[in-house]
């Protein structure tokens, strides 16, 4: 089975005087998965919105099965392409069956069959091993059930072409199997599945073949079995990134922060430390405690028992302005939402908290102001048109860098708390990152960092907490700990 299914024809997009795609051409083959791989800002977007219709190209064209398509997004659903994409489009209001079968609802003679809504969507998640309720609200499930039932709303179309924009974002180990196993479903019947990820480990074991955008044009494209992992971030970042996650430090051990005997909200007995010059991570499966760690560690939840401890001493942070005062920086998991300021530019959002620390007072002083964003800007390698560029205008992966940014400019940062900090964020980005990191545990700042990645967490932290059911199963040294040891405490067994 290796037949052509979608052909994209010099695919060609400009918004305004800015080229967003130049010249692509490709083709994802029945019964194969294709990665489509790059940075953040690469076109991968606007790609994938002309393949599924919403964007039309200002040259070329889309196949499927050899026929150009013409029209919307209707007609190329109709041609039998479906995608599921990063920021997810369920009705939190009606129930999971409700959503799979939008639009599409079996019906009688009072309108909607609901018994039969209910049977053929729970028939449909039996099928594909899912362990949700059709008649469950979707604003009752957990992020990764959430996206679970958007691919099963996409499965259910039966798609020729499937487009599975950053699926595993918000997936446990898992429920990434059960993912993978979907996807080899589709492709065992004939369809073809196009998966964008900045994974690295999954895009080598899910895809068949893979195409690299850099700058809107493609610069590679092969059998993944061709490709190496250091080859395939190059081709992706252009220029050599030798070693993804740097050098472990030699941090002091000298107790900053930490939990003590901390209960309440889902917690037991949870204690914690956080060490000046080291990386402690936070692992565990989806809704076991670890986010709630990060959120009291930096100011953002109160504890109902036990204590927040600073230097050894029970401290109270009432909110995370209290926490930035003691020297406690947070980057939340939803960049959007939580962290920056969408209607600023990266200059306000990069000096919002160190703002009086630049400025050496409160009278702002524009040309500081200036050279110490431009230090973050040159440091992170963040890409902007200047830097009064309104953040909503940056790519994910230079967002996520600019709230990085506003904590190099602390001047009294002592521990920086981060909650899944590169979800959704490309490799090379993800390396500047990393690298950040290390230079400021290396300057003696304790990070702390709870993350889904296990990728991430065995290649930078020193220290691994496991947490299972709200409590701490073990304690790994990040150096030695594999995968099975880490999995084996997040499920609730003996490392």
């Amino acid at each position: 089975m290796d037949t052509v299914l979608l052909e994209c024809r010099g695919l060609t997009k400009a918004f305004g005087a800015t080229r967003a795609i130049g010249d692509v051409s490709f083709t994802a083959r029945a019964g194969r998965v294709l990665a489509l791989v790059g940075e953040n800002g690469a076109g991968k977007s606007t790609l994938m919105n002309m393949i599924a219709g919403s964007v039309a190209p200002d040259r070329g064209e889309v196949a499927v099965g050899g026929e150009p398509l013409r029209g919307g997004p209707a007609a190329h659903a109709a041609a039998g392409i479906a995608m599921v994409h990063q920021e997810l489009s369920l009705f939190p209001n009606l129930t999971v069956a409700e959503n799979v079968l939008l639009g599409r609802e079996p019906r009688g003679w009072l309108g909607i069959d609901d018994g039969r809504l209910v049977r053929r969507v729970g028939a449909l998640l039996d099928d594909l091993e899912l362990d949700i309720a059709p008649s469950a609200p979707v604003s009752r499930l957990s992020p990764g059930q959430r996206q679970l039932v958007e691919i099963a709303k996409a499965v259910a179309v039966a798609p020729r072409v499937l487009i599975l924009d950053e699926p595993t974002s918000s997936l446990e180990n898992p429920q990434v199997d059960l993912l993978y196993r979907i996807t080899r479903r589709l492709t065992d019947g004939g369809a073809a599945v196009v998966l964008v990820s900045h994974r690295l480990d999954e895009l080598f074991r899910f895809c068949d073949d893979v195409v690299v955008l850099r700058g809107g044009v493609k610069v590679a494209e092969s059998r993944m079995s061709d490709v190496t992992r250091d080859g395939l971030i190059s081709a992706m970042v252009g220029r050599d990134v030798t070693q993804l996650y740097p050098p472990r430090g030699r941090g002091d051990g000298t107790p900053v922060a930490g939990l003590r005997g901390v209960s309440g909200d889902g917690l037991h007995d949870v204690t914690f430390t956080a060490r000046a010059g080291a990386i402690a991570g936070v692992a565990g499966l989806e809704g076991h405690g670890q986010a709630l760690v990060a959120e009291i560690l930096a100011g953002a939840r109160a504890p109902r028992a036990g204590t927040v401890t600073i230097d050894g001493n029970p401290v109270r942070l009432r909110s995370p302005r209290a926490a930035v005062g003691r020297g406690i920086g947070y980057v939340p998991p939803e960049r959007r939402t939580e962290g920056l300021l969408f209607g600023l530019g990266v200059d306000e959002n990069v000096t919002v908290v160190a703002g009086r620390a630049v400025n050496g007072g409160w009278l702002r002083r524009p040309k500081r102001e200036a050279a110490a964003v431009d230090r973050v800007v040159r440091r992170l390698r963040l890409t902007a048109s200047s830097q009064r560029q309104p953040v909503s205008e940056l790519s994910g992966g230079n967002q996520q860098k600019t709230l990085f940014g506003r904590w190099m400019l602390h001047p009294a940062l002592r521990v920086l708390v981060l909650n899944d900090p590169t979800r959704g964020v490309d490799v090379g980005a993800r390396a500047e990152i990393y690298g950040l990191l290390r230079e400021l545990a290396d300057r003696g700042v304790a990070i702390v960092l709870v993350s889904t990645d296990m990728q991430e967490l065995l290649g930078l932290a020193d220290e691994i907490t496991v947490m299972y059911d709200g409590r701490v199963t073990g304690v790994l040294d990040g150096a030695s700990a594999t995968e099975e040891q880490v999995m084996r405490l997040a499920v609730g067994e003996a490392a």
